[in-house]
């Protein structure tokens, strides 16, 4: 039998408020709409959740009994398989079973199947599951309800210090209709109808099977979950705080609420889809130190006029890549690899052919922290979105190994600026794009405490 280990979620940095949306749109919404940046996609979202997990039980490079399951509604570049670049970027090891899992709001708990089948079938000893959801609305009622977001759950089948046991999954596989996703705009024209008859009746015939203590689920729209609340007769935090999450919903709610569940609780997961599924948890013992409310409270408040100009941008148009160079440098700008001199100690980024300090040869790869402090900056005013980002600063962080590194500093609130020794970590974000073609690297942020 198949354990949840621990639970992690993630909320952007930018948010619509509630009084926002409904003075520019006349809609009413959740208490706000969490969206991503122009360098934000579902990747380096899921990237944001996962790390915490991969940190925090050491599943590093030299762990080769892992699998990686990439959850998303909304990545739109299908040819790679994404799970791929989630997995190098958080340095796992190269024989990592990955698996990129996509559809309707369902797929979360395909994916929670799959990892507890891994696990088992002893295939693995651990399945991390990364979600990530970037979503758009076909109009604006729906899309100011939709929120962007991560969340990332670990599946083992250790039984030692684990949050829930799984119990059983359950399939209603009906055809949906009325909800529909083209070129990644979600539409419902019926939102009502779709949650109080077909959902609600789907719905009804798992519970038939199986009685719960509480119900949390992920739905295709704000309008949608909160039809189905007022059938279930029940509140959802999250909902209410930033109405859909997608996929991402389900392990945001279980790290929000986990701690206030009692034990031997029964937990009922549904995805509602094209049809929906569900799996059933019994809450064990252990506590998480996961605190989600830190990812609630860390915001800016923008203007709807400006995410109206990014809300559909996905990196900044930049000249052809040198695919060689790429292949070269691939260690160092996805795993974030440099070098250290055997001579004099030296840490080194990027890679170099000689020690910058002592000249020496005598070199050796070394794995580079994400973290630090500011060694010196300047400040951009002349970048692409000036107008809503300017200044733009651009950092050299010196690494708690010594190492230094040149980057975009990212997500200051109003009035605040980055100074020379704040402390700072690096995350995935989009540096570029060209062709459709996205090269990933490393921004800094102010160091989340």
């Amino acid at each position: 039998m198949a354990y949840i280990k621990y639970t992690c979620g993630y909320i952007p940095f930018f948010r619509l408020s509630s009084d926002e949306i409904k003075t520019q749109v006349g809609v009413r919404g959740p208490n706000e709409k969490a969206f991503t940046c122009y360098d934000e996609d579902p990747l380096t979202l899921a990237f944001e959740s996962a790390k915490t997990i991969v940190e925090k039980f050491n599943l590093t490079r030299n762990n080769e009994r892992v699998a990686l399951l990439f959850v998303s509604s909304s990545y739109e570049w299908r040819e790679k398989n994404p799970a791929t670049t989630l997995s190098v970027s958080l340095d796992l090891n190269e024989s990592t079973k990955t698996f990129f899992i996509s559809g309707g709001s369902e797929a979360v708990i395909s994916g929670m199947e799959l990892a507890s089948y891994l696990v088992d079938t002893e295939k693995v000893d651990y399945a991390i599951l990364a979600i990530g959801e970037r979503r758009r609305g076909e109009n604006w009622t729906i899309d100011m309800g939709l929120s962007d977001g991560s969340g990332s759950i670990l599946i083992t089948k250790e039984n030692d210090s684990a949050l829930f046991k799984i119990e059983d999954f359950f399939h209603i596989t009906e055809e949906t209709y009325d909800i529909s996703s083209e070129n990644g705009k979600i539409s419902c024209p019926d939102e009502r109808y779709v949650a109080q008859e077909q959902y609600s009746y789907l719905l009804k015939k798992i519970l038939t099977k199986v009685k719960a203590d509480r119900i949390f689920f992920s739905a295709p729209t704000y309008g949608i979950a909160t039809n189905i609340l007022k059938s279930l007769k029940t509140k959802d935090d999250v909902i209410s705080s930033f109405g859909s999450l997608g996929n991402a919903q389900i392990p945001v709610n279980l790290t929000y609420a986990t701690n206030s569940i009692k034990e031997n609780e029964k937990i009922l997961l549904v995805g509602f889809g094209n049809g929906i599924k569900a799996v059933l948890l019994n809450r064990l013992k252990a506590k998480t130190d996961e605190n989600i409310l830190k990812v609630f409270e860390r915001r800016k408040r923008m203007k709807f006029g400006n995410y109206v100009k990014i809300k559909d941008i996905i990196g900044f148009p930049e000249d052809e890549s040198s695919i060689s160079m790429l292949w070269r440098e691939r260690e160092q700008n996805l795993r974030l690899y440099g070098l250290r001199c055997e001579d004099c100690g030296n840490s080194i980024f990027p890679m170099q052919n000689y020690c910058i300090v002592c000249g020496g040869k005598n070199l050796k790869k070394e794995k580079m922290p994400r973290e630090g402090q500011i060694f010196t900056l300047t400040e951009d005013y002349l970048t692409t979105y000036s107008d809503i980002f300017a200044p733009v600063p651009m950092l050299v962080v010196q690494l708690t190994n010594g190492a230094r590194i040149y980057v975009q500093g990212i997500e200051l609130e109003d009035g605040d600026r980055f100074k020379i020794g704040d402390k700072v970590e690096l995350t995935l974000r989009i540096l570029n794009s060209y062709n459709g073609f996205l090269n990933y690297f490393y921004k800094a942020r102010k160091k989340i405490d």
